[in-house]
């Protein structure tokens, strides 16, 4: 009897010390360029690959049949090397080979330490089982040995990365599906959709000539040119355009009525980074999806204003601006009723001790927004994604809707939603600085093709000018 039991304890002690190893201590580290990641295996019920992102969450498929997870996750995120990635243009065919060639030394590190683990962990088993017989251990580490070399089989014959078509997610990332379209193949189309708008760019500048020479408006030379952008999203291919834009139109500044990121994350600091590059002033009132860690980054960027309950002035226009609610936080709700109206107060007292109106009022929140509309001449908005413009009072109300078509997680949806910019022409007359007109540059996101509006202000600040102060008006 305890032989036959020794045939049963064997085999069991051996199995057991071999996924014990595998679960403790298969892992290893790479790096794929600024990113540091680590591959792993854990024992399961069923067959999973899941790709981590901290703190997002993971998305992950059942890809194969052996009863193993694979796991990748992001360990770390070099910014200074991620930063100096983005500003060379690395290719994307270089990117990917020296992607496969990180990738394929992991696995071949991580398939010889989980075979030395596995026999390692049926020596420890037997061990465990007090067994000194120098056969019985190393019968064990054989058992060890051939019972993970078969999971591992199992596991690459099996393997299909097409089931990432039908993905689980679980964490923040449900918020974020876009991160599926950046493991897939967004990357290709964000190059491809910034070669795109660079020559749309150009093409409407050179239209905007032709029909400036058409019109009875001559060129000034105190023209001021703003660029309001909005809700961009991390999309990368919004700021090829808007790049594009500030150096064809001779753009002065850039207002970013918020949500430029989407979660905070150290990865879209690095993408926001990019502001840097555009060498014209950069306002931006801060959106529901900045958080207090992006804000803190985008004060660094020399060319960057955070204005958050304040007021600017610059090429002798007055902004004033205040940014979400939720921004003050890492919160994901939505702001009620009493933040919206504690910070519309906080923003009018600010202007009510100003000395007087500004030329512009930015605020990402539209709720907040609509509390200035029709007490000052220009008011710019964003959050909802829906571009609008529209008067009240000799004042005007802009939605630059999404600069970035919602994110980069538009550019694999099959909806259309198009990135949206208004360019706002400022003179400089003997009354002061007035907004003439606005121009509205519509892409779109599954044509390549773009439309544009030009809507002239000829009597703006007529009625305006004692009303800054005037409260309760809740227009929406």
């Amino acid at each position: 009897m305890k032989k036959y039991a020794n045939y049963f304890l064997i085999p069991v002690f051996a199995i057991i010390g071999a996924f014990l190893f595998l679960n403790l201590f298969a892992r290893v580290d790479f790096h794929l360029q600024a990113l540091q990641a680590s591959l792993s295996v854990r024992t399961s019920y069923s067959g999973y690959t899941a790709i981590r992102v901290p703190p997002l969450g993971e998305v992950k498929a059942k890809t194969h049949k052996a009863p193993l997870s694979v796991n990748i996750s992001l360990e770390n995120i070099d910014l200074d090397q991620l930063k100096k990635l983005l500003a060379g243009g690395t290719e994307q065919d270089k990117l990917v080979e020296e992607a496969k060639v990180a990738l394929t030394g992991a696995i071949r590190r991580f398939v010889f330490l989980t075979l030395a683990l596995s026999f390692g962990g049926g020596v420890f088993g037997l061990i465990i089982l007090q067994r000194r017989n120098f056969k019985e251990i190393l019968l064990g580490g054989l058992i060890g040995l051939v019972t993970v070399s078969l999971l591992l089989f199992t596991t690459y014959k099996t393997f299909d990365i097409r089931k990432f078509q039908y993905p689980q997610y679980e964490g923040m990332i449900k918020a974020a599906p876009w991160m599926i379209n950046l493991v897939q193949d967004s990357f290709v189309t964000v190059n491809t959709w910034g070669k795109q708008m660079r020559g749309i760019a150009n093409n409407l500048n050179g239209l905007f000539q032709r029909v400036e020479s058409l019109q009875a408006m001559t060129p000034r030379n105190g023209e001021i040119k703003i660029l309001h952008v909005s809700d961009i999203h991390n999309n990368p291919a919004a700021f090829e355009f808007i790049d594009q834009v500030v150096k064809t139109f001779g753009i002065n500044l850039v207002i970013d009525s918020g949500d430029l990121s989407d979660f905070g994350t150290p990865l879209e600091i690095s993408f926001i980074g990019r502001v840097n590059n555009l060498q014209v002033p950069y306002i931006i009132t801060p959106g529901n999806h900045e958080t207090p860690a992006i804000i803190q980054e985008l004060k660094k960027i020399p060319n960057v204003t955070v204005l958050n309950g304040g007021i600017n002035k610059i090429e002798g226009l007055k902004i004033a601006g205040i940014g979400d609610p939720l921004s003050l936080s890492n919160k994901t709700r939505s702001p009620v009723q009493t933040e919206i109206d504690e910070f519309t107060e906080k923003l009018q007292s600010i202007i009510d001790g100003s000395g007087g109106r500004p030329d512009i009022v930015v605020a990402h929140n539209p709720n907040i927004a609509a509390n200035f509309w029709g007490k000052v001449p220009v008011v710019l908005t964003g959050h909802d994604h829906q571009y609008k413009i529209k008067t009240k009072q000799n004042s005007v109300f802009i939605d630059a809707g999404t600069s970035g078509a919602s994110g980069v997680g538009a550019l694999k949806i099959k909806e259309e939603i198009p990135y949206s910019f208004v360019l706002l022409h400022f003179d400089r007359t003997k009354d002061g600085i007035r907004l003439k007109y606005t121009d509205t540059i519509r892409i779109s996101n599954q044509q390549s093709g773009y439309s544009l509006e030009r809507r002239v202000y000829p009597e703006l600040y007529g009625a305006i000018a004692n009303n800054t102060s005037s409260r309760g008006n809740r227009s929406h």
